[in-house]
């Protein structure tokens, strides 16, 4: 679907407290998930599963499956933020480094007014406080719970906790937090426009990046060109 649809869809979605999973699929998703069955699990028990970045839509395409629209988080998410702030849409943020949370919920609220921002809680809590957090996002009750924990453990996260939060849609948004607090700069819109946004995050953190990108996308490209060859024998063997 497109972006404007995708928009009215999830909005809809959430105002009718609906509840659920709502994941992005990127190429450094797809070489984590080929060696990482939980983050499979997560991935297929999604609500939503949106395309995210030009690796994606240009691997489905050599796979014979195009996808036409790239409907990444970090663009999304804003606007779906945009559209539901007259209509009362809240949101809990949880995730990213203390502090990085609180920034970009307050950058949230300043730029869509009526946008209702009911706690965010930062990601670095041990396993033995989830208890306490899921217990404050129920009492928060919001329509959205966004979670900056990165792949993969966001969306196992989700897979993990989603039936404990009714009525509250749970969305892994990795870095999204870092951009809207403004502690990392997104590309420029033309960079952006020819899906070489990677590149300007490579050069921006070149020491946490460069594994993902340097490594991750000729792994991805492996497994590509291994399921378009599996797929095309598939195709003969049954004609």
């Amino acid at each position: 679907m497109s972006s404007s649809e995708a928009i009215e869809v999830l909005l809809t979605w959430l105002l009718k407290r609906k509840g659920g999973r709502v994941c992005y699929a990127n190429s450094h998703t797809m070489v984590t998930a080929a060696k990482n069955p939980a983050l499979v699990e997560a991935l297929e028990k999604s609500d939503f599963l949106f395309p995210d970045g030009s690796g994606v839509l240009w691997g489905s395409a050599l796979c014979g499956k195009p996808l036409v629209h790239n409907l990444n988080g970090t663009d999304l998410v804003p606007v779906l933020c945009k559209n539901g702030a007259p209509k009362g849409l809240s949101l809990y943020l949880l995730g990213a480094k203390p502090g990085v949370a609180e920034e970009a919920a307050a950058n949230l609220a300043k730029a869509y007014p009526g946008l209702v921002i009911t706690g965010t809680q930062h990601g670095y809590f041990s396993p033995a406080e989830t208890p306490q957090v899921l217990d404050k996002i129920r009492a928060a009750r919001p329509h959205l719970l966004l979670i900056a924990m990165g792949v993969p453990l966001q969306e196992i996260w989700i897979n993990q906790y989603a039936n404990e939060l009714p009525g509250i849609t749970c969305m892994g948004v990795g870095g999204l937090f870092d951009f809207i607090a403004k502690r990392v700069p997104r590309a420029p819109r033309p960079i952006r426009a020819i899906g070489m946004e990677w590149v300007w995050r490579l050069a921006m953190e070149p020491s946490r990046m460069w594994q993902r990108y340097l490594i991750g996308n000729f792994v991805f490209l492996r497994l590509l060109l291994i399921y378009a060859f599996v797929s095309s024998n598939q195709d003969e063997q049954t004609i």
